[in-house]
């Protein structure tokens, strides 16, 4: 049997047999101890004990190691051997993924094992693994992927991740909590969700979900990965991610074309951002982009083109349908007929800051800088002017404070001209 050579090299790094002696006699004894506490018997104490202890283990320790398998690769300098490898990005996306965490998966196995034999609702176990294993892969998955970004910008060190992971498992405990809790996966107790104006089980939507989740997060680390080996792909994952994004979300809104549109141009826009933040920027990459334009080899220009442009450019067919549309949101009062325009400039507007950053002499700051702009045109220089009452003022810096939907458009282009106009100046001294 031919194992994945990743997965293999791995398993030997994880899977020692001191390791596995160790882990077995440590969690024998927090089972022990639960089971004297349970009066000499395997009861709920020993059951919630195991889904705790297998919550720890694959959301913690799990991810951990998942972050750490690609990181550390390049901590210890071995990656360019790893890319000389005949190893395709998909052998090596789960390789690292499952090799990385078999340890992990030793542990959560016996936790399980012994949940499975302490519970006292049966019933519910295919449901509970389920979504135990599919939360878990889910979140695994996510850290390596955080690994890939955080190596691509040049961050090696992981603490500031791991601090972002803990604080994300702090935040959703509670919805832990009720993963632990058996009751939820009884036959007895589902829930009716409406999803396009169909009627559909709360629970087969949550499957369904977990499972897409977990699918665009490996795809992820593939692409990820095919970029790292300098494979040239077209954008169509993304692509597929966002149409994805913009269905699955849509569905659950009110069913309409302006709902439907606003929460499109919603999605549109924020992977815009997330886009120009997660990708590698160098001033020859646009130099190549505008080359291969010239020469009109499009599949070229589909290679180089930044997954950014390609999600703003999604958003604007969205933001001209929702300006000739008259909408009022009784909390605001006022009309958006022609203020998505307007967002979608201060979308182009803030991702140029960026780059304009990126371009500089310390592109390492370009995030903690743009986030001070930001703070300055969205908050502090509005909020200045607005306290004296220079509203205009206000208005020019936040377009959307206008009082004409005209002027917020106005404000807005002129914003984007000037600090695009800097832009291709600072990309000019680059190249």
């Amino acid at each position: 049997m031919n194992l994945n050579p990743e997965f293999e090299r791995q398993l030997i790094l994880e899977c020692s047999q001191a390791r596995l002696i160790g882990a077995t006699i440590v969690l024998s004894a927090v089972f022990t101890l639960t089971y004297f506490l349970d009066d000499y018997r395997l009861g709920n104490i020993t059951a919630q004990a195991a889904l705790t202890l297998f919550m720890l283990i694959t959301l913690l320790w799990g991810t951990r190691q998942s972050l750490d398998s690609i990181v550390e690769e390049y901590r210890d300098r071995t990656w360019d051997i790893q890319r000389l490898s005949a190893l395709g990005p998909w052998q090596m996306a789960w390789g690292k993924l499952l090799g990385s965490t078999s340890m992990a998966w030793y542990c959560a196995g016996i936790c399980l094992l012994v949940h499975a034999l302490a519970t006292d609702n049966p019933a519910s176990l295919p449901l509970l693994f389920f979504y135990a294993i599919g939360t878990a892969l889910l979140v695994q998955s996510a850290g390596l992927l955080l690994g890939l970004l955080a190596v691509q910008r040049g961050q090696l060190k992981t603490g500031s991740i791991l601090i972002l992971v803990l604080v994300g498992f702090i935040v959703f405990m509670p919805s832990l909590t009720d993963l632990t809790d058996t009751a939820n996966y009884l036959p007895d107790n589902l829930q009716i969700s409406s999803w396009y104006n169909l009627t559909v089980n709360a629970q087969t939507l949550h499957q369904i979900s977990l499972l897409c989740a977990l699918f665009w997060c490996v795809m992820g680390n593939y692409r990820l990965l095919a970029q790292d080996l300098g494979l040239r792909n077209l954008p169509w994952a993304w692509l597929g991610f966002t149409l994805f994004l913009v269905v699955y979300l849509g569905g659950f809104i009110p069913s309409s074309s302006y709902s439907f549109s606003l929460a499109a141009f919603a999605v549109c826009s924020v992977l815009t951002y997330v886009g120009v933040i997660v990708e590698r920027h160098e001033p020859m990459r646009i130099k190549r982009l505008l080359d291969y334009y010239r020469q009109a080899n499009w599949r070229r220009v589909g290679e180089e083109l930044p997954l950014s442009a390609l999600s703003f450019a999604l958003s604007l067919p969205f933001a001209i349908f929702l300006s000739f549309q008259e909408q009022r949101y009784a909390w605001l009062d006022i009309s958006l007929h022609a203020y998505p325009l307007a967002i979608a400039l201060l979308v182009l507007r803030d991702c140029a800051i960026y780059l304009f950053f990126c371009f500089g002499k310390n592109p390492q700051r370009a995030f903690s800088l743009s986030l001070l702009s930001a703070a300055l045109l969205y908050g502090i220089l509005p909020g200045l002017f607005g306290a004296v009452g220079m509203t205009d003022i206000s208005a020019l810096f936040f377009p959307l404070w206008a009082d004409s939907a005209f002027a917020a458009l106005v404000f807005a282009a002129l914003q984007c001209v000037l600090i695009l106009r800097l832009l291709y100046q600072r990309w000019r001294k680059s190249v």
